[in-house]
């Protein structure tokens, strides 16, 4: 008995040897990484990352490498970030950077470090504007689509409950921004009529929006609510305590109401969503397993970032750890398998042995897109409500009614689907002879940060030159400060395309945008000149104009400048007074600006004008081509779009155009204004524009 109990002793020595011998044969190799998230009481960022590292660090057992993740939290609050971001981006001992939260701060990361190209994951920076600004850095992976399908989702349930119209109170910031540029454009594609939309910038402006909206004509209709912070959701909270709700819209909020720091503050019943893990991976299950309580948005983007950095580093290393994660995320081969340790320690043997697993994370698929390889092309969000001080999840949404959004492009290069019909049976109408064209052609920006406006300006009178025009029937207005300006790297040259041509070549500028104003234009469309205004439209009865104006837009108004601005009601009254001295023939209006549309319903009845904008009354347009290496937008889309139409054909019906603008324009309505009053846009053409 003592020989065979001897024999079981040394024998479990023995195996344990060669055990031991085992790890110490396992390579093991250790990457520090900086995790930045808002560490307040109530966060369970900490937790959250544990269960990551502890995931990955399982998966690897029997492996024969081992990658060690060790990672050093930061809090996104504190007053030394930049620095420390700055430290990090150029510290090669650190592999790379997951956060921060915010897309303020995220932007200030990306910043840090696009000199170093350090490694940037971001869990929920879902800002438009910063997804948008970044597109194509290849150093920035963004976990979550932008607010633009956020938004999107919201108005899906407004219009599945059948909402007779829709309105939408935000905040005047980036975050408000992804609401504000997008709301009007998505009401319209799902057929929802917007009533109002109320930006506001402080708290008091915040509870005046509250009120405004505390009126029968909101009855029955729903709000979209999507304020910058949590401080935000209180003050209307307790505004909103004040309200008749008979009568008061019903409420939907964004994401920044799911929050663990409203738990228990909030009396209000609210509805909103947030992002959240896909339904079907078992992450949430899991989550309420573990933790006892159900993850807040971001809680899944963090654990997958975590989890898609071990994929990459386990793979391939840090030696260009973005190229790495491109590989990872660029995975074709059919995997059907989880999250889980056990899984995820298949998924890592096969990239060790060469393969490439289509992965997915507790978020879903890791799809990106192919163009900028910026940010995934899918997201599932929690629809929940808040009813006395707790969450509770309804369901989970998505735009195509399974258990995330997807698509195919980034959400701003989202494609219209809303067009305007024409009668091509409407009855002509009778215009005199005709015998000359005029243009006027207006870039109503001063700054370099909106280059786009006077480029595409420069970009026009070139169209105009090559198709006939010369320079006295031209008269061009912008401040021609960007040519030559400081932060201009090619001097003497503008573009509309990073390969474009030199559009300020040879243009005669007539007027500085500063030198004059809208009375001054008033002047010069009606020939008046003077010392002052030298160079003028001297058109007649049977002479046509076109004018082609790109600059910022407000509701009911352009900006001229920095500081100025022409109404509506100014251009109308100048039409009117140039019909009745006989000053044109037929007049059409291109506009290239935010609320464009305003411009055109203010000029509805003018007879022989015609109104192409880029947006409809309650929409921005958008800016389109971005130069890499100058960080600036060069062109905007719709004028892209009309340019390129009327360049390759000048004898395009008005009808084709329209058509052609409104498939080519991404995130607005191209409208037209004033048909009945102008002619059939089947038989007219731009050609007579261009004889």
């Amino acid at each position: 008995m003592k020989s065979k109990l001897y024999w079981m002793i040394l024998s479990i020595i023995i195996g344990c040897c060669f055990s031991c011998n085992d790890d110490m044969r396992q390579e093991k190799k250790s990457y520090k990484v900086a995790v930045i998230m808002p560490l307040s009481p109530k966060n369970n960022w900490k937790r959250t990352i544990d269960w990551a590292v502890e995931n990955y660090r399982q998966a690897q057992a029997g492996l024969p490498k081992i990658t060690d993740i060790q990672v050093e939290l930061k809090n996104e609050e504190d007053k030394d970030l930049p620095e420390y971001l700055q430290r990090i981006a150029n510290d090669k001992t650190y592999a790379a950077i997951i956060g921060p939260y915010s897309s303020l701060n995220a932007e200030v990361a990306a910043d840090a470090c696009e000199e170093s190209h350090k490694t940037l994951i971001l869990p929920l920076a879902t800002s438009t504007e910063f997804q948008r600004k970044y597109a194509g850095s290849d150093y920035i992976w963004n976990l979550a689509q932008s607010d633009i399908t956020q938004c999107e989702i919201l108005l899906m349930q407004m219009a599945t409950s059948e909402m007779s119209g829709v309105s939408l109170l935000t905040s005047n910031d980036d975050y408000g921004k992804s609401f504000s540029d997008w709301f009007a454009y998505q009401a319209v594609e799902l057929g929802l009529d917007v009533d109002d939309i109320v930006i506001y910038r402080n708290s008091d402006e915040l509870k005046e929006g509250v009120r405004h909206f505390n009126s029968e004509h909101f009855q029955y209709k729903a709000l979209l609510f999507a304020p910058s912070n949590i401080s935000d959701f209180l003050v209307f909270d307790s505004e909103y305590s004040t309200v008749n709700k008979k009568v008061f819209p019903l409420v939907y909020c964004s994401d920044v109401a799911h929050s663990k720091d409203l738990a228990g503050k909030v009396e209000n019943f609210y509805e909103g969503i947030s992002p959240s893990a896909d339904p079907t991976s078992g992450f949430i299950n899991a989550y309420r397993a573990k933790f006892n309580e159900l993850p807040v948005a971001g809680e899944a983007h963090l654990f997958d970032a975590i989890s898609l950095l071990g994929y990459a580093l386990a793979a391939y290393g840090d030696t260009n750890l973005n190229e790495s994660i491109k590989s990872i995320v660029n995975g074709r081969d059919t995997w059907n398998r989880s999250w889980m340790p056990i899984d995820m320690g298949a998924a890592l043997t096969k990239l060790l042995s060469g393969g490439s697993p289509d992965l997915k994370g507790v978020t879903g698929d890791w799809t990106f897109d192919q163009k900028y390889h910026s940010s995934v092309l899918n997201s599932s969000y929690a629809h929940w409500v808040l009813q006395n001080g707790a969450y509770n999840i309804l369901e989970y949404l998505s735009t195509d009614g399974g258990g995330r959004t997807t698509s195919s492009l980034q959400t701003w290069q989202t494609q219209t689907e809303h067009y305007q019909q024409f009668n091509q049976y409407q009855e002509d109408i009778s215009y005199g002879e005709h015998q000359g064209n005029w243009a006027v052609v207006i870039g109503t920006s001063d700054t370099w940060a909106n280059y786009r406006h006077q480029a595409d300006a420069m970009a026009m009178y070139q169209i105009l030159k090559r198709h006939g025009y010369e320079d006295d029937h031209i008269i061009l207005i912008i401040e021609d400060n960007i040519a030559y300006a400081p932060n201009n790297i090619y001097p003497g040259v503008v573009k509309i395309k990073p390969d474009g041509e030199n559009v300020y070549k040879d243009v005669v500028v007539d007027y500085k945008l500063s030198d004059i104003n809208i009375d001054d234009l008033k002047e010069i469309f009606l020939g008046n000149s003077s010392t002052k205004l030298p160079n003028v439209i001297q058109s007649g009865r049977n002479d046509n104009l076109i004018v082609f104006w790109c600059g910022h837009g407000y509701p009911n108004m352009l900006a001229w400048g920095s500081l100025r601005t022409a109404y509506g009601w100014q251009v109308r009254n100048i039409l009117k007074e140039m019909k009745a001295q006989q000053k044109y023939r037929k007049a059409l209006f291109v506009i290239d600006a935010c609320y464009a549309g305003t411009i055109g319903e203010a000029c509805v009845g003018v007879p022989g004008a015609l109104f192409i904008t880029a947006a409809n009354a309650d929409e921005p347009s958008k800016a389109d081509m971005k130069d890499p290496e100058m960080k600036i937008w060069l062109s905007n889309g719709f004028t892209r779009a009309f340019q390129d139409a009327i360049d390759e054909n000048p004898s395009i019906s008005l009808r084709d155009l329209y058509y052609q603008l409104a498939r080519q324009t991404v995130g607005s309505h191209a409208t037209v204004y004033n048909i009945e009053n102008y002619g059939n846009m089947y038989s007219n053409t731009m050609k007579e524009f261009f004889k």
